[in-house]
């Protein structure tokens, strides 16, 4: 397990012990936590967004820390943290999509900002030896809508 993972997991329950030793009511302190999970969602996303050289099996630790994050925040939430995550698994998950499929994925997906899809785009025809003229195409019909 990667230590962003540990640092996250010991944050939010410093958090949520804050939390339950103010004098706020359950119902609010429930809503804080949730949207506490709603900015751990958006830092990562963001974070992993802007990752420069990654190898498939990077990839695939990205997707194990995002399962093991998953489960240790289950415990402090009551509710189900999964849909809240969904949008990290499923950026991870473009990384192993064919050249291809870029362009019609980056218009299936409008959660996420451009930044984070160039970002994305750069990054697989980077490792993944892309020729410079297919990625500034396959960026082109992202920008343009085609």
């Amino acid at each position: 397990m990667a230590f962003y993972v540990d640092i996250f997991l010991g944050e939010f329950k410093h958090y949520k012990t804050r939390l339950a030793h103010g004098e706020i009511s359950k119902e609010v302190q429930n809503l804080l936590l949730v949207y506490g999970l709603e900015n751990i969602a958006e830092i990562l996303l963001e974070g992993i967004s802007h990752v420069k050289r990654c190898t498939d099996e990077g990839r695939a630790l990205m997707s194990l820390d995002l399962q093991v994050l998953i489960n240790g925040l289950q415990h402090f939430i009551p509710i189900d943290v999964k849909p809240k995550m969904q949008v990290i698994e499923t950026f991870i998950k473009a990384y192993y999509l064919p050249e291809s499929e870029y362009v019609y994925w980056a218009h299936s997906h409008p959660e996420y900002s451009k930044d984070q899809i160039i970002g994305l785009v750069n990054l697989v025809s980077t490792m993944k030896s892309w020729k410079r003229k297919t990625r500034l195409e396959v960026l082109e019909k992202i920008d343009t809508g085609v």
